[in-house]
């Protein structure tokens, strides 16, 4: 991956400066996105009542990888675009992991190595281009991506920079936003439109997900759709949002948002494109081992 502006505007977002970081500044007053930039897995999308839901999402996953594995203490396992570290710290506290969590966004780094030091759990994290892994062939038993490489625009160098540093034996997990693979022109426009609003390169089909894993190497063994738990959730609140705009509560709402030093515009403008993309999005989680390379076939779950 080379030094595109999309990367550069990625690393903006994430470091909290540049016209699209405002939207993540305003996640902070609701969620815990300090910790963890997933998108959460709960039957009521209510995290701070009812049990954080990114946290949730990492505890699904460990539980996928761990299912492949006599035991999960001690073993290496490595997180693709790991954020602040909420996954990566969850992982070993909960599961005995040895993570190694990378980013390419160094705010994000320096944000994990504080959060790791915080609560006392032994991690390492390294900034660096998922692409080109700085790290030996065979190094880790284990890898995740959860909800990360849909900023990736190269994803088939993903998987395959993966496949070299993971073991032959080993399992890869990873959790993303997909769109569906039956949309429309006019559907697939509105998605596009999501993608660029939020600083994303096109965003892939669970066939294309497949087809890049596949020439990597890796046999899927799994492929669960998780949307009903997740971002099925997520348009009433849109909704809810847009509703307001058109209301005298709007003044209120971008008096309180101006109050956080929050663009009121540029939030309403992600949040609008969101909300048309979402019906033809789907949020699913996929399990690939490199044990075996013959082709698989696999079927859809919910």
């Amino acid at each position: 991956m080379d030094q595109s502006p999309l990367r550069e505007r990625i690393t903006d977002q994430f470091s909290y400066r540049g016209e699209r970081s405002d939207i993540w500044r305003a996640f902070d007053l609701l969620l815990d996105t300090d910790e963890f930039l997933n998108l959460g897995y709960s039957e009521w999308y209510q995290p701070h009542v009812l049990g954080m839901s990114q946290r949730r999402l990492v505890t699904e996953v460990g539980s996928r990888i761990a299912s492949h594995l006599s035991s999960t203490d001690g073993v290496r396992l490595l997180d693709v675009g790991c954020g602040r570290g909420g996954p990566a710290i969850h992982l070993a506290d909960q599961f005995g992991f040895r993570v190694t969590g990378l980013d390419l966004v160094p705010y994000n780094i320096e944000r994990a190595i504080e959060n790791a030091r915080r609560k006392h759990v032994e991690t390492e994290f390294v900034v660096g281009d998922a692409t080109q892994l700085p790290f030996r062939s065979g190094a880790f038993t284990a890898c995740t991506a959860i909800d990360a490489l849909v900023y990736l625009p190269n994803r088939n160098s993903v998987f395959s920079a993966v496949a070299d540093i993971i073991e032959p034996a080993g399992v890869f997990v990873l959790s993303d936003l997909m769109m569906q693979s039956d949309v429309s022109e006019t559907e697939r426009e509105f998605v596009d439109s999501f993608a660029a609003t939020w600083d994303m390169p096109s965003v892939g089909t669970v066939e294309q997900y497949n087809a890049a894993l596949d020439n990597a190497g890796f046999e899927l063994e799994a492929v669960e759709d998780i949307t009903r738990h997740s971002v099925g959730q997520f348009r009433k609140w849109t909704t809810l949002y847009l509703q307001l705009l058109r209301t005298p509560v709007r003044s209120l709402l971008e008096r309180l948002l101006r109050a956080y030093d929050l663009d009121p515009s540029a939030i309403t403008e992600q949040v609008r494109a969101a909300h048309h993309a979402l019906p033809f999005l789907q949020h699913v989680i996929l399990v690939a081992k490199t044990r075996s390379r013959r082709r698989h076939s696999y079927k859809l779950r919910e």
